[in-house]
């Protein structure tokens, strides 16, 4: 059997937990911005081909970049309030666990959860992520849209790398898939 595609959560998160403020912004990234942290994201960039997000995601990165900034890549958005987009992602309103397994089975290289705590929840359950490169922010938010915002019970995960890049710690993790 071919092998699968692997899907990757990598993200920045405060070290109280949070991926974005309040609003939904993320101007505390802004101060934290390091060559070594843009050169870890190039690299680990330049290993992606698909990107998969929700449609919150998909807004606000177009929003904060100026137009769609994974035009390069292969992408879906998961949603079922958009029809269309006037770029090159593709919107999917089916079965995302379903699609994720299809996707996983095509041939390519790493698949990028780029974001939506409601997205990495749901195939975190259905065992489609298999690995999550998360850096830890030196910064407390105190409130804001945290990681996962549901309950999760016995996800084993097995710490395969700790690096630091700049004044952010990344930690790998692979999920078990018992």
């Amino acid at each position: 059997m071919a092998e699968t595609r692997n899907v990757l959560l990598y993200l920045i998160q405060s070290l109280d937990g949070y991926i974005a403020e309040s609003d939904g912004t993320m101007t505390w990234l802004q101060q934290l911005n390091t060559t070594e942290a843009d050169s870890a994201f190039q690299n680990f960039y330049s290993r992606v081909e698909t990107v998969i997000m929700g449609r919150k995601t998909y807004t606000r990165a177009t929003k904060r970049a100026g137009s769609y900034p994974y035009s390069d890549k292969q992408s879906f958005v998961f949603t079922t309030t958009m029809h269309d987009t006037e770029d090159r992602a593709t919107v999917v309103a089916g079965d995302v666990v379903e699609f994720v397994r299809q996707l996983k089975q095509e041939k390519g290289g790493d698949i990028w959860l780029v974001g939506g705590p409601d997205l990495f929840a749901k195939l975190l359950k259905a065992n489609e992520i298999d690995k999550l490169i998360i850096s830890i922010a030196p910064v407390l938010l105190g409130t804001g849209t945290p990681l996962l915002n549901t309950n999760l019970k016995d996800v084993p995960l097995n710490l395969i790398a700790t690096k630091k890049i700049g004044r952010l710690v990344e930690l790998t993790y692979a999920v078990d898939h018992q």
